[in-house]
């Protein structure tokens, strides 16, 4: 439980990173999975697809990148440029953007 609850800290420190990175380029953030759905457990990840000017890509990721490393969380991080629109279908409804 004490490591389900971490996360959840972590999670929410890193959303309101995200928040704030994507107020500065003009993108957004979609973060989906256990994080968006509140369902965090012991192992969970952080499940966020990147969607900013094709010129902060790179600067974006590895801001989450680094983000969740300060916050000893591991991410699985897509760009909105890669990904595809069966999985956006799949988590439409189930995701949360930011800013």
């Amino acid at each position: 439980m004490r490591e389900t609850a971490r996360r959840r800290r972590a999670a929410e420190a890193v959303m309101t990173g995200l928040r704030a990175f994507a107020k500065r380029c003009g993108g957004h953030f979609i973060v989906f999975g256990s994080v968006a759905q509140q369902r965090l457990s012991f192992d969970s990840d952080f499940d966020v697809i990147v969607d900013v000017p094709p010129e902060q890509e790179v600067a974006a990721v590895e801001f989450v990148e680094d983000l969740c490393r300060q916050h000893d969380l591991p991410a699985d991080i897509h760009l909105r440029s890669q990904v595809s629109e069966r999985l956006l279908a799949r988590i439409a409804g189930h995701s949360v953007i930011l800013p």
